[in-house]
């Protein structure tokens, strides 16, 4: 049964989606060997194989600190207005580094605890959680970007009624160090030599839920994660590992391995960061793209996959699909320009993450889709109306609703045009946004 449902399901996918895949398949095979991992033995749990999967990317991510510091958080109100207060706030994420943020809060979430929304920003050249909230461009100097663009989804948000918190990635933002350049990682590499910028995001976003959870108008157990390009991938990688991020967006995020970039693990002829006085950098490739040259350091995601690239014949363990199916069965949502899913071989990576959550069993050890599921707003309804309209019993929901597995907690969308976030996809994440989080259903 569950195999002729998830032919089904794939064959209806294939049909309402309408992309690209019967030229390109030979394009999309040149990875396959990247996920081997995931190609565990059918017999094997999924418990079992997400533990296999998980310890592969720690191994190339670095293990999170096993020493965590008390919060220690700051807030302060600087400014209100169009019923949305906006807060500075920071707190504690290693003994000697501190997180800061925009926390906005419509007033609406005063009056019952509302769920809160992290929103993590994309590549900017010192605007940071700016940009997240359209207070600048991509430089603290600039004017903020086009509306159409969509950057500015920790303002949207709060408009729309949740809580934002919109936080400075390390390396960017408030968080560039005196005398460094933007998003310069040499230095915390010289710090912590075994981690990656990868898990210091990751773990700083763990820091993020811990700080909401300690506001009494947030709801702590509907806590959602956002991001537009870097922060579209750094989500997925926040939502895989933190489990008590409740549903996730992914918007325009780098889910592919491209060995060719040395971005992944640079080979740095000097692991020294950048000082005051050394020549700056002058790239006429990102001076065509962004008007201006940035300046800005050698940004290395992860060092350990160093070996991946000097020897390309070497198989990756994991692959983004793998990340995928690691959130699961909490929901997730990837949105894409059509051509970064074509670039990106992102639409095979989803219909391996969908098989996960099309068949999910609850398991003790991992989050139970049917308990989200009556947990949300709109399931008294669902029992009320299915009971005076259908005469199904109440008792009988339950049981019926177990059968979806958690098939519609996972989901892609695409649109036409460059990297952005239009407001076709930003509709579409209030939707999600509102089904998961349970903000609304009105």
């Amino acid at each position: 049964m569950k195999r002729s449902r998830l032919l089904l399901s794939a064959i209806l996918l294939f049909v309402s989606v309408g992309i690209l895949l019967c030229s390109n398949t030979s394009v999309w095979a040149e990875d396959e060997k990247a996920s081997q991992s995931v190609s565990e033995p059918a017999a094997t749990s999924w418990l079992e194989r997400r533990k296999v999967i998980e310890r592969h990317w720690l191994d190339l991510l670095g293990d999170f600190p096993t020493e965590i510091p008390e919060l220690r958080p700051e807030m302060k109100q600087v400014a209100q207005e169009e019923g949305i207060t906006r807060y500075h706030v920071s707190f504690q994420t290693e003994p000697d580094d501190r997180v800061t943020a925009w926390l906005l809060v419509p007033d609406e979430a005063r009056k019952r605890p509302t769920p809160a929304i992290i929103c993590i920003h994309s590549t900017t050249f010192g605007a940071g959680k700016d940009s997240t909230i359209g207070l600048a461009g991509r430089r603290p100097q600039d004017p903020p970007r086009d509306p159409k663009i969509g950057v500015a989804s920790g303002l949207e948000l709060a408009r729309h009624g949740f809580v934002t918190l919109s936080i400075d990635l390390l390396t960017d933002g408030e968080r560039i160090k005196p005398g460094e350049r933007v998003m310069d990682t040499r230095g915390f590499y010289l710090k912590h030599p075994e981690w990656s910028i990868v898990g210091k995001n990751t773990w700083d976003i763990m820091r993020s839920v811990d700080f909401l959870q300690t506001l009494d108008f947030v709801d702590g157990k509907q806590i959602g994660a956002i991001g537009w390009s870097l922060g579209g991938h750094t989500a997925l990688f926040a939502a895989a590992f933190e489990p008590r991020i409740t549903a996730t967006i992914s918007n325009g995020g780098v889910l592919d391995w491209h060995r060719h970039v040395t971005a992944w693990s640079r080979k740095a002829s000097s692991w020294q960061p950048w000082k005051e006085g050394d020549p700056p950098s002058k790239s006429e490739t990102l001076k065509r793209r962004f008007g201006f040259y940035p300046n800005s350091g050698p940004y290395i995601y992860i060092k350990k996959f160093r070996p991946y690239i000097d020897d390309q014949s070497k198989p990756i363990p994991v692959d983004f699909d793998s990340l995928m199916m690691m959130v699961a069965p909490r929901p997730l949502l990837i949105i894409s320009s059509e051509q970064e899913f074509y670039r990106h071989k992102i639409f095979p990576k989803c219909l391996k993450a969908f098989e996960v959550y099309l068949n999910w069993q609850d398991v003790e050890g991992l989050p139970s889709a049917l308990k989200a599921r009556q947990e949300r707003l709109g399931y008294d309804q669902t029992l009320e109306y299915y009971e005076t309209q259908h005469r199904i019993a109440p008792e009988r929901i339950p049981g019926m609703l177990s059968e979806l597995g958690a098939g519609d907690c996972f989901s892609w969308f695409s649109f036409p045009g460059g990297h952005s976030y239009p407001g076709v996809a930003r509709r579409f994440t209030f939707a999600w946004f509102d089904r998961w989080l349970g903000r609304t259903l009105d």
